[in-house]
């Protein structure tokens, strides 16, 4: 399956393109992703990583590797990986492409626009319809251009994400899809939560519970 993802931080291009070349802090700001203190790196340009989601009852710890590739005159890149569940023998392989551009609209902004490419197999692939993992990825680019956003230098409160279509899905974050800069050590995203705030974010004037 492909996606598409874009969204715009308050930040020149310069320091964005500078945090992109750091992989902790790129881990760190992805919900459920950790580099694993467990794993052993398969060569120089690999990072052990750990990403963890929970649905329900169903709970997954993804182990395995991730390689980031960067070219710094077009300033584009690609981050491609592939991770196995032992407790639910699934697995899970992708490649992330990425590019960091000057916002056509304000200069003083920056645009990042993600092509994702992936398949999962394996008892967990029963939930990777179209319209859920769409729906999750819109979540996970706003929960992580957040974080980004708080840890680049003056930070601005606002970012406004899209997704596919190009739409804007607002300036001002979700309150319930919000991260607090510190996570906690059980950094497990959860996925029926993300799934409650995209539906929450289609109907902004329901109540809710």
């Amino acid at each position: 399956m492909q996606l598409e993802q874009a969204f715009t931080l308050a930040a020149p291009i310069e320091p964005v393109w500078t945090a992109f070349h750091d992989v902790e802090l790129l881990v760190d700001c992805l919900p459920g992703a950790s580099i694993d203190p467990a794993g052993t790196p398969a060569d120089a340009q690999s990072v052990p990583l750990l990403f963890k989601v929970k649905l329900g009852p169903i709970a997954a710890a993804f182990a395995g590797q991730g390689r980031i590739a960067l070219d710094d005159t077009a300033r584009t890149g690609s981050f491609a990986g592939s991770a196995v569940d032992t407790r639910t023998s699934s697995r899970i392989k992708g490649e992330a492409r990425f590019s960091v551009q000057p916002d056509a609209d304000d200069a003083r902004s920056t645009r990042v626009a993600l092509t994702v490419d992936f398949t999962i197999t394996g008892a967990l692939a029963q939930f990777s319809r179209e319209g859920i993992v769409r729906a999750l990825a819109d979540q996970l680019s706003r929960q992580f251009a957040e974080q980004l956003q708080a840890r680049l230098p003056q930070a601005a409160p606002c970012v406004a994400a899209s997704s596919e279509d190009g739409a804007a899905t607002g300036h001002a974050p979700l309150a319930s899809a919000t991260v607090p800069a510190s996570r906690p050590t059980d950094n497990a995203i959860d996925l029926w939560s993300l799934l409650k705030a995209w539906l929450r974010s289609l109907w902004p004037g329901a109540s809710r519970p």
